[in-house]
């Protein structure tokens, strides 16, 4: 059964979580966000919700203003625009949605993770640990970037609802676990290795709980087909890089199957069923689309490997990204390892190993790809609060030097001191530099000029859409294969005009802090358009328009 909590139990770790979201509120407030839009995929989702209010289809993802003339069909979710054109709708200002909608997350992700740390922690000790878990949550700077106001991207919300499913399991509430997979899963691709790792264990209730995992079957497949139907619909194309009717068959018979093996009378025949179960789910993905088999890039252009794909940071090992930037990789990977490590100290129970379990499964997929960091720190944080309640328990002081000295920022600085202050510097002038790329003052150039077509460095692109009317040519975004490859060809090749002529292109903008510059440069033609430029080469068929730091954009002559 479900574990029962005393009112004043159920309602602390509310409290906690809305006093810790007021202290973040508030330090976001005080520090400010610079001007506005943070990143390319805040600005890219931005440009959507705006489309749907402004009266674009509910099942059409099209942006047609990128990859121009064609447009560019996106691979995100529905789910994330819903909540943020509501606050846009309900209250009439952008700026407050842009705002509150990332803070209301991080408030949310406060909540489950101390009633993750309450079903850690035994007794005597849960206060402790419900009130450790905010804390160290609040002193996480790996986090603070996917919460900052103005981050409006899917990667919170869909930390918020794998740790909620996660909750479910540790509290032994099956429908909150399944409902919660099925909508990660609807949000985004990401949390897929979580999805199998939470029906998994979902599963083991075969075991001795077959009530719990019959409620788990149940809710998964009518979750699982509420999401398809509402956000993909019945037109929709069974994709692999984002939720489709493959994804939602799987679920749906999974589900099934998971609730029909509940019903048998012996534990043998529940858990023998699951070996059919599990080929007959094999068996639907050949079915259905086993293109999917090779992975969410399956089908794409090769050719976007080295120009592209290669160079996502955030798709690197470890290894490689902590040669890169070693204060970030100890402070978010090093971190996330020592709180999991720290776990193993929380006294020992079942939701301790399912914490355990869902913290593996992310340090696997972030020592593959450090874009998992956040799920790691996320699933072991709460098992961290626990186990620091639990070795300091009734000494408050102790505790709360434990905290301080445990949390994710003394581990940042000790990757900062460790990385040395001047390649750190380096490091941190060239990214604000990178940001400028795309900042108001850079997009402003645009907005001086009658609006038309632009060809700018890939993650320029959503900036552009955001801060103007104009279409760009290309976004950083896999789909975008044509516009990646075309971008590439007038910058880096040898023919540039030639894409200009075929995609209409009625302005070209640069910025040279960003990598492609080099990238251009080094890796293009010798007499690539960015090579020239940098040898300061004006073509005959630019003409400067203006500069914005490092910022600069040319009218195409006709």
């Amino acid at each position: 059964m479900p574990r029962a909590f005393p009112p004043l139990r159920a309602v602390t770790p509310a409290m906690l979580a809305l006093a810790g979201g007021g202290v973040f509120a508030l330090a976001a407030l005080l520090l400010g966000q610079g001007d506005g839009l943070l990143d390319t995929d805040s600005a890219m989702r931005l440009v959507e919700v705006r489309d749907l209010l402004n009266g674009q289809s509910w099942f059409d993802l099209t942006q047609r203003r990128m990859n121009v003339p064609d447009g560019l069909t996106m691979h995100w979710s529905r789910l994330v625009d819903a909540p943020l054109a509501l606050l846009v709708r309900l209250t009439g200002s952008e700026s407050f949605a842009l705002a509150a909608w990332p803070l209301l997350l991080f408030t949310g992700l406060l909540f489950v993770t101390a009633r993750l740390a309450l079903a850690l922690a035994p007794g005597r000790e849960s206060r402790a640990a419900m009130a450790a878990s905010v804390l160290l949550l609040l002193l996480c700077a790996p986090l603070f970037g996917i919460f900052a106001p103005g981050i409006i991207d899917h990667h919170g919300l869909e930390l918020l609802l794998t740790a909620t499913a996660l909750l479910g399991l540790a509290e032994r509430r099956p429908r909150v676990a399944a409902t919660a997979v099925a909508l990660a899963l609807g949000v985004a691709l990401e949390s897929l290795p979580y999805a199998v790792v939470a029906v998994m264990l979902a599963a083991l209730w075969l075991r001795n709980a077959p009530g719990l995992a019959f409620d788990f079957g149940v809710w998964l497949a009518l979750a699982a087909l509420a999401i398809f139907f509402a956000v993909v619909g019945l037109g929709g194309a069974p994709v692999c890089d984002a939720y489709s009717s493959i994804h939602a068959v799987l679920l749906t018979l999974g589900g099934a199957g998971l609730s029909v093996l509940a019903r048998l009378p012996q534990r043998r025949q529940r858990l023998a069923g699951l070996v059919p179960l599990a080929a007959g789910l094999g068996a639907a993905v050949l079915l259905v689309n086993p293109a999917c088999l090779g992975g969410p890039y399956a089908g794409m252009d090769p050719r976007l490997g080295p120009i592209f794909l290669a160079r996502i940071n955030e798709a690197r090992p470890i290894w490689q990204f902590a040669r890169m930037a070693p204060s970030e990789a100890i402070a978010g990977y090093g971190y996330g390892l020592f709180a999991l490590l720290m776990t193993l100290r929380a006294p020992p129970s079942r939701a301790r190993t399912m914490v355990l379990v869902f913290a593996l499964a992310a340090l696997a997929v972030a020592t593959a790809q450090v874009r998992a960091v956040p799920f790691v720190i996320v699933f072991a944080l709460p098992g961290l609060a626990a186990a620091l309640a639990h070795l300091a328990y009734g000494r408050r002081l102790l505790l709360a030097v434990a905290v301080l000295g445990c949390s994710a920022a003394s581990f940042a600085l000790a990757g900062a001191a460790l990385e040395g202050h001047q390649h750190l510097q380096r490091r941190a002038d060239a990214f604000r530099r990178q940001q400028g790329c795309a900042g108001a003052a850079a997009i402003a150039l645009l907005q001086h000029q009658r609006f038309g077509r632009v060809a700018a460095f890939v993650d320029q692109g959503p900036a552009i859409l955001a801060r103007t009317r104009d279409g760009v040519l290309a976004g950083p975004y896999h789909r975008d294969a044509e516009g990646i490859l075309d971008t590439y060809a007038l910058f880096a090749g040898p023919d540039p005009r030639r894409v200009v002529a075929r995609r209409g292109i009625d302005y070209v903008m640069t910025c040279s802090a960003a990598p492609d510059w080099e990238f251009y440069r080094a890796g293009g033609m010798s007499g690539g358009l960015v090579a020239e430029l940098a040898r300061g080469r004006m073509p005959s068929w630019l003409e400067p328009l203006g500069r914005a730091g490092d910022v600069a954009l040319y009218r195409v002559r006709r």
